[in-house]
């Protein structure tokens, strides 16, 4: 049997491996991208409040009402005051608002006025509370010039009327191609657990004490025989990264992996998938074992991929885990998945950064390979 049949034939033994990773990332990937997606549309909530107003609904007074009822949703239920901090609690209502007797006159003159105010915990409350408190001091500065209270009524509707238009001057629709980043970020694991797995058993089987002195008594060379698995290796690690991309075409759809956008990220997951197979071959050197293959591989493929973000992202991730993260080729793999999803042009300054951590995985790469060599050279000494 060749050594190309051999290595097939382990393969093909073990593709019940393949399937069952893949069924996590369409399963768990799908499910990550749903719960995740994020829009570039804002819609504004009224925070609900209930207002007690014990002065004349006149001047000021009824200026600052209208202001209520334009800016919050304001509950005419509750009466009852067991009632109103049940409401409070399950934060039906989120602020309860008194406004005192003499209210509209203390304001014309210039005098702060009490009122009374309850909140529930929470932004809401706070949004609340900086929507009474933007007309307080708008009012407050206004009664300075000394206005009549209608004039001083008109002057602060006029001012609190103007609105700040927001404009989003970014052309890449985040959500869009944030699919695509969370399917590629979740594939780490994936990717790493196939070829990892598969490799490590493959190198195993020919590196058992039997099949090496078989292969050292054959009449192919050890130097010969190395290179057409490494050859092959090279194979199965672009076949899983087409099938995987392949995959992407039907989770994602065409038009994003056909665009710019989409050869980003290919490109990055082929980098990442030629890394995943040094680090199989470092770890065929250092275990012989296939119980102590899936446990590293664990350790390797499930540890990555939580301190890299590529399950949680990496902005819920504390400040020392990311420094960590840094010594794993994992983290630059997920942090171009993420630059790609706000990527704006594709000019220089804006790809540098992704060509950058393209470089580091190269240089991950490249490193792991020499590790590999200095500790097989070591065994081969040995034995």
């Amino acid at each position: 049997m060749t050594v190309s049949r051999a290595f097939w034939k382990i393969a093909l033994k073990n593709i019940g491996t393949i399937i069952t990773y893949t069924a996590i990332l369409v399963t768990f990937g799908t499910m990550n991208m749903s719960a995740n997606n994020t829009s570039l549309q804002y819609e504004a909530r009224k925070p609900a409040i209930v207002v007690f107003n014990e002065d004349e609904n006149v001047g000021i007074t009824k200026s600052f009402v209208g202001y209520l009822e334009k800016n919050t949703e304001i509950k005419p239920d509750y009466k009852d005051d067991d009632k109103l901090k049940d409401a409070l609690f399950y934060e039906q209502v989120i602020l309860v608002l008194e406004i005192p007797k003499g209210f509209h006159q203390d304001l014309t003159f210039g005098n702060e006025p009490e009122i009374k105010m309850r909140s529930s915990a929470g932004y809401q409350a706070e949004l609340a509370k900086v929507v009474v408190k933007r007309y307080l001091t708008t009012a407050t500065a206004y009664a300075k010039l000394h206005l009549s209270e209608e004039e001083l009524a008109k002057r602060v509707d006029a001012t609190l009327a103007n609105e700040t238009k927001v404009e989003i001057k970014s052309k890449v629709d985040s959500a869009k191609y944030g699919k695509a980043t969370r399917y590629f970020s979740f594939a780490n694991y994936t990717i790493l657990a196939c070829v990892i797995t598969i490799i490590c058993l493959i190198m195993i089987s020919f590196n058992r004490t039997q099949i090496r002195k078989r292969n050292l008594v054959s009449s192919i060379e050890i130097g010969k025989m190395n290179r057409i698995l490494l050859k092959n290796c090279c194979i199965y690690a672009v076949a899983v990264w087409l099938f995987y991309l392949a995959l992407g075409f039907i989770v994602i759809g065409g038009e994003i992996m056909l665009s710019g956008y989409g050869l980003i990220y290919a490109i990055n997951s082929l980098l990442f998938c030629a890394c995943a197979t040094t680090v199989a071959f470092l770890i065929s050197q250092l275990v012989a074992n296939q119980n102590a293959v899936n446990g590293l591989m664990n350790v390797v493929a499930l540890g990555s991929s939580f301190l890299c973000g590529a399950f949680v992202p990496a902005e819920y991730l504390p400040d020392s885990v990311l420094a960590f993260a840094h010594v794993l080729p994992s983290f630059y793999y997920v942090d171009t998945n993420n630059r790609v999803m706000n990527l704006e042009s594709f000019d220089f300054a804006s790809l540098w950064p992704i060509i950058l951590n393209m470089i580091i995985l190269v240089g991950f790469t490249v490193a792991i390979v020499i590790v590999t060599n200095i500790i097989s050279k070591k065994r081969q000494k040995i034995a």
